[in-house]
């Protein structure tokens, strides 16, 4: 049986709406919201979610190796398009982002998936350490910092964002850490 190739075309972007929803849904209220309340944001029925996604799991699990891949992809642009230091901050910057942005889901994910939580910090703490190899090797990083100062980092990030409740402050307070960090990374008289 030949599929219509323009039913492929809407079922995808029918993936991609909902995928785009439920973060949004998910960063706003944590996971326990409804794929009904999913549907509703991306304009879509929620047969339709279930198609693509038969349980609430499969969904957030989709959009956790979105997310996973779509992170890792920033990452590699910033090494091909700034100078060592600048991507190694910068990508810290997105980490801090992230952080805050879900916070709301966060807690719920890591107890609910906790292989999945504990590969995507993993392969975010790979990359990011990628980034601080080659800033280092630049001379622009201290040779001293290492995988450790990214960890403490990745705490105190977390620590700023969980200790403010209001959005925006902890938003600036974890930008804030980033910048103490990097600042105490640097070689003497570097930028």
């Amino acid at each position: 049986m030949v599929q219509d190739p323009q039913l492929r075309q809407d079922a995808r972007r029918n993936r991609l709406r909902v995928l785009r929803a439920a973060r949004s849904v998910f960063r706003d209220r944590g996971l326990e919201a409804t794929t009904q309340a999913v549907a509703r944001s991306a304009g879509v029925s929620n047969a339709t979610v279930h198609r693509r996604f038969p349980t609430r799991d499969a969904l957030v699990a989709d959009l956790a190796e979105q997310a996973e891949r779509e992170l890792v992809e920033r990452f590699e642009e910033l090494a091909r398009s700034a100078a060592a230091d600048l991507a190694l901050e910068r990508a810290l910057r997105v980490v801090a982002a992230e952080t805050v942005a879900t916070r709301a889901c966060s807690p719920d994910h890591r107890a609910r998936f906790p292989e999945r939580a504990r590969a995507l910090d993993a392969r975010v703490h790979e990359e990011l350490h990628r980034l601080l190899v080659r800033a280092r090797e630049g001379g622009s990083v201290a040779a001293d910092v290492g995988a450790g100062d990214l960890r403490l980092l990745r705490v105190a990030v977390t620590a700023a964002v969980d200790g403010e409740p209001d959005r925006d402050l902890a938003a600036r307070a974890a930008q804030r850490v980033v910048t103490h960090f990097v600042r105490s990374f640097r070689v003497r008289g570097s930028r």
